[in-house]
């Protein structure tokens, strides 16, 4: 019986240490890789797991709002799906402040946490607390935006007309509805009572639902970014909550891939220059300090 027990423990042994090794020689060629819309997150997590972690800032949460509500800022993070067309996912401005470095692969089933460039789908997080209520901003950077709300872009490129008037008004000869260095936001209230509300940003102000204006909704888990301005809202069927990634099957950055990053504690941030001098950073907008504020 004895050798019957030795012979199982090195077989055992045996298949561990064969394991071990696979796994190892995996953690060596597994890359960072986009998912789909269909389990996309656990194909993260599985990467994660093989390399032995992956940098998706909850250490640097735990440190800056304490681990418990670490804990709720990355489980209230959005799921984030796009509209057919968009090329960018939200990035970390030290890192990517060109369209280049920020796009992904033009598949509407994939379910995207990093750029053709290699740069990790980042937002930036904000806690507030005010009233006996938790607000948890999430910022979204984006290199530029482009609206292309009733194709003006198209008509703006093919009327000269157009771009004569508009020099003749600002000066300049780029398509007004262009900038620069795009700051967009969802952002969380959590109420006395635990409740959860959510609203992003939207052009001049908020967006719940896609009329809802100014209007915070009941949390879904889903925030959705519209072609070329990345102007926001949360999708809803009715009463019911909606699976963008499945239904419509857009592409969409799951909230387990996304890397979150505590805005507070970001050094330097005094050194940030907008490439357009009309674009604030978060930690100058009202809503920064006023998180109730309807301003963007």
């Amino acid at each position: 019986m004895r050798c019957e027990r030795g012979q199982t423990t090195i077989e055992w042994t045996g298949l561990v240490l064969v394991c071990a090794l696979t796994l190892g020689a995996l953690a060596a060629v597994v890359p960072s890789v986009n998912g789909r819309s269909f389990g996309g997150f656990l194909t993260h997590r599985i990467a994660c797991a093989i390399k032995g972690g992956c940098d998706d800032g909850d250490a640097q949460l735990a440190r800056a709002y304490g681990k418990r509500e670490a804990g709720r800022v990355r489980r209230l993070a959005p799921d984030i799906v796009y509209e057919p067309g968009e090329p960018s996912i939200p990035v970390d401005y030290r890192e990517c402040r060109r369209r280049a470095c920020s796009e992904t692969p033009n598949d509407r089933d994939l379910d995207a946490h990093r750029t053709k460039a290699g740069r990790r789908a980042t937002v930036f997080t904000h806690v507030v607390r005010r009233n006996g209520r938790t607000y948890i901003q999430y910022w979204l950077y984006y290199p530029d935006s482009n609206s292309t709300v009733l194709a003006s872009d198209k008509l703006w490129a093919a009327s000269p007309l157009a771009r004569i008037v508009s020099r003749a008004l600002t000066g300049k000869k780029r398509y007004p509805g262009y900038h620069p260095d795009d700051w967009e936001s969802y952002q969380v209230r959590v109420d006395r009572d635990g409740k959860t509300f959510v609203r992003a940003s939207s052009h001049h102000g908020y967006k719940g639902c896609k009329r809802c204006t100014n209007r915070w909704t009941p949390w879904t888990g889903w925030t959705r970014v519209s072609r070329g301005s990345h102007a926001g809202h949360i999708p809803l069927n009715g009463g019911r909550r909606r699976l963008p990634g499945v239904n419509l099957r857009e592409r969409t950055s799951t909230a387990d891939g996304l890397r979150l990053i505590p805005l507070e504690k970001v050094k330097g941030r005094g050194r940030y220059r907008p490439l357009d001098p009309g674009i604030k950073p978060p930690w100058r907008k009202r809503v920064w300090r006023d998180p109730a504020s309807n301003g963007t």
